[in-house]
């Protein structure tokens, strides 16, 4: 009977432990990223009735414990239930729930701690904080799209992004010959720079070219530069035909000042990028081109023009500093070829015009001259200008990408995913954080939406885990379980009540 009030009191004491869980559980109900707990009993160890001992070991081929009985329950471990737990949308894009495995990397500078709880907020320097203070880790990208070291996530709200000259334009247009405006008899692929004057309020006139197409370029600087590609017919002694093409640049916000700081008058070449020609075939499709650039600024002597230096194929001209290629759908692929060495040594001989051979790679968007459509063109450059961060967004990946003012996107920051050999080792330490432990075993650290690693859900917060429906039932389970052990206590009170009672 004593034992029997033994048995009674572990298995209250193991109850009570179980509804302090199951309360726990119900508490953290509304918890961002709660796991919910789950309480294993077993039962205390058995001892063999007396007298059986010579019976049981006689046994040779089974052995049935008869006669044991037992010394009651115990709470054998509390484990944390890591499943997936609903996810509740925000309006903020710094609540990131994470759907899958894994875990955050928070520090408060000295120890390092995990949480699935993503609501996190940048502080008055912009690192990215729990509301605890703990700072989320990540991965810095360097300028050169590489990762950095492991640290403390920090965004500068009006951080900017540097701008970028120009490195290639793609002119894709359709030219209609038509006919030669700009007629030079001396220098007859040369006639628009031979009436370009940046000195004017235009610098061609209107009847002086054929068809324009105005771009926004950018030099060095990233500062924007408006640019303007002139087309006019040209002569051309085959079954196809020519067109010349002069690309200049308006003058720069800033202009041109002496070492006084007093503004230098524009001269009238000023702005003189590339002059050159472009060949079609009897049918309109571009074939080759030839294009020369100045080797001094402002000089409009075609002495001082020298063929383009080629780049992958393509001919570069240089703006305030950048130097950027100009595509008009044709490749040299193998340089210019009977190139002379200048402009001024072409003269009226066509077949003195650096040539890209019959090698030229021509593609497929490329330039036309079909005379039966009207002169239409378009442009693509790869150049911006100066740019302040005006939003971010975080992928699935985990990547944390700003969207600039220019138009421009840039990746700042790699969120990382920590996965453990064992997560039924972590601590947990309150606030919504797990610690690791040697028996969480190895810590690895991925990139979040790959293999073993869940994805990053932005605008999201994970909700605690915790069914209340089966939580109330785990909560009455216990509770019966308690009142019933409690009986074995009363009931065996009374029964050596009675014992006592027969001494009298």
């Amino acid at each position: 009977m004593n034992s029997a009030l033994y048995i009674g009191a572990t298995g209250m004491k193991g109850l009570s432990q179980g509804m302090q869980v199951t309360s726990n559980n119900l508490a953290n109900v509304s918890t961002i990223g709660y796991k919910q707990q789950g309480i294993l009993f077993s039962d205390l160890i058995s001892t063999s009735q007396a007298g059986m001992g010579e019976w049981w070991n006689n046994q040779e081929n089974s052995r049935v414990a008869l006669g044991q009985t037992g010394k009651g329950v115990q709470v054998d471990s509390v484990r944390t239930i890591f499943k997936q737990g609903p996810m509740e949308s925000s309006n903020t894009v710094t609540d990131m729930a994470i759907n899958g495995k894994g875990f955050f990397q928070v520090t408060d500078g000295v120890s390092l701690y995990y949480t699935r709880a993503g609501d996190f907020r940048p502080d008055n320097e912009g690192v990215w904080r729990t509301p605890t203070g703990l700072a989320l880790n990540g991965y810095k990208y360097n300028e050169d799209g590489s990762l950095g070291d492991l640290q403390e996530v920090k965004i500068d709200k009006f951080g900017t992004m540097p701008g970028k000259g120009t490195a290639r334009v793609d002119l894709t247009m359709n030219l209609n010959s038509g006919q030669d405006n700009a007629v030079n008899a001396d220098n007859p692929y040369f006639g628009l720079l031979g009436l370009y004057n940046a000195t004017a309020a235009k610098p061609l006139s209107s009847g002086s070219y054929s068809y324009a197409q105005g771009m926004t370029l950018y030099d060095a600087e990233g500062n924007a530069r408006t640019v303007t590609a002139y087309f006019d017919g040209a002569p051309d002694s085959t079954s196809g035909s020519m067109i010349e093409f002069l690309i200049a640049a308006g003058a720069s916000a800033a202009g041109k000042t002496d070492a006084d700081g007093n503004v230098i008058p524009p001269s009238p070449g000023d702005g003189l990028l590339m002059s050159g020609v472009l060949q079609f075939d009897a049918s309109g499709r571009l074939t080759g081109m030839s294009a020369f650039t100045p080797t001094v600024e402002g000089s409009k002597n075609l002495a001082d023009w020298q063929p383009a230096e080629l780049k992958d194929g393509l001919p570069q001209l240089t703006l305030d500093g950048a130097t950027m290629a100009v595509n008009f759908g044709v490749s040299a692929a193998g340089g210019w070829q009977n190139a002379p060495a200048s402009a001024a040594d072409v003269g009226t001989d066509q077949s003195k015009l650096p040539s890209m051979g019959a090698d030229a790679v021509r593609a497929k968007d490329a330039t036309t001259a079909y005379n039966s459509s009207s002169p239409t063109g378009a442009y693509k450059q790869d150049g911006y200008a100066e740019g302040v961060l005006s939003a971010i967004s975080i992928g699935t990946d985990g990547t944390v990408v700003g969207r600039y003012s220019n138009s421009q996107d840039q990746n700042l920051w790699q969120i990382p995913i920590c996965r453990f050999t064992s997560e039924d080792g972590l601590r947990r330490e309150g606030g919504n954080l797990f610690s690791a432990t040697d028996d969480a075993g190895q810590m690895d650290m991925g990139v979040a939406g790959t293999e073993n690693y869940g994805a990053v859900n932005a605008y999201n917060i994970e909700e605690s885990n915790v069914d209340m429906a089966t939580e109330m039932v785990n909560m009455i389970i216990t509770q019966r379980g308690f009142q019933s052990n409690s009986k074995v206590v009363t009931t065996a009170d009374q029964m050596l009540q009675k014992a006592m009672e027969l001494k009298r």
